[in-house]
């Protein structure tokens, strides 16, 4: 699994002079084969030296289309929540369907932005277990957490699957670093994922969940890019400038729109 799952001078003081380019529109999509998972979030990125959350795009309109001829419109936060802010939800609830393929289209002020995917089947989950991590256990990093949470499946042979896992304590997403993004393809998952531990650990009470994701290649690329760039350790200032992660959005967009089979499990620490 990767991470992805996987992973004496003298010094002047310089005022780096980085020119400012106009802000590109950032979307991350998801769209799956379970309802109420579907969302597009829509931003715009910051300069180098912004901080706070990026600005929220709220006034696009945005659709999405399978090759059945069904067409879905997106409106913004119809709930009006405060925290969803550039998030965009279908009009009513639906499922994706898996072998279909997706188009979303994305209109900012008059600037179209669109991504194409196919919903590839994914691989259930047999079951997932706990144990007690003996070593966690005599020297926890958080006390009471020694407990691991453990998946097993069955990977198909013959295929060419990608997967990005999602973990979850007690309904919130859980994560042993920040820049952790947890993704495999079929050579670095075993034919029988037998115990695959969770990156973090539980006490009792919690309850744990998984998300299994079905993705493309395309996909997989892109998160191998993002968590590089997320990851990237090179510093120092004759490192190369990092580049954005490969994307499936078109007309200079930045982000991703995932379509994906997605398995779900939990289980309660007792």
């Amino acid at each position: 699994m990767a991470v992805a799952i996987l992973f004496f001078s003298c010094e002047v003081p310089y005022d780096l002079d980085i020119e400012q380019t106009p802000p590109k529109v950032v979307i991350e999509g998801l769209l799956t084969d379970h309802p109420d998972y579907q969302h597009i979030k829509i931003t715009r990125s910051a300069n180098f030296y912004s901080t706070g959350r990026t600005p929220r795009v709220t006034d696009a309109i945005v659709t999405v289309s399978d090759d059945a001829g069904n067409t879905i419109d997106f409106f913004h936060n119809p709930g009006n929540h405060p925290d969803s802010a550039g998030f965009y939800f279908p009009a009513s609830s639906f499922a994706g369907v898996i072998g279909r393929t997706y188009s979303l289209k994305v209109d900012v002020a008059g600037a179209v932005f669109e991504a194409t995917e196919k919903l590839v089947k994914g691989i259930p989950m047999d079951s997932i277990a706990y144990k007690i991590n003996k070593e966690e256990q005599e020297n926890p990093e958080e006390d009471g957490r020694f407990y691991e949470v453990l998946m097993f499946a069955r990977e198909p042979k013959d295929e060419d699957n990608f997967y990005l896992f999602k973990f979850y304590r007690n309904d919130t997403l859980a994560r042993a670093n920040d820049t952790d993004i947890y993704f495999s393809d079929d050579e670095l998952l075993a034919e029988n994922i037998d115990g695959v531990p969770a990156p973090v650990f539980f006490e009792q009470n919690d309850s744990a969940g998984i998300e299994m994701y079905s993705i493309s290649r395309v996909a997989y690329v892109y998160y191998s890019d993002l968590w590089a760039l997320l990851n990237n350790d090179a510093g120092g200032m004759f490192a190369p400038i990092p580049s954005s992660p490969r994307t499936n959005i078109s007309n200079g967009g930045l982000g991703f729109f995932q379509v994906s089979s997605v398995n779900i499990s939990g289980i309660k620490i007792e």
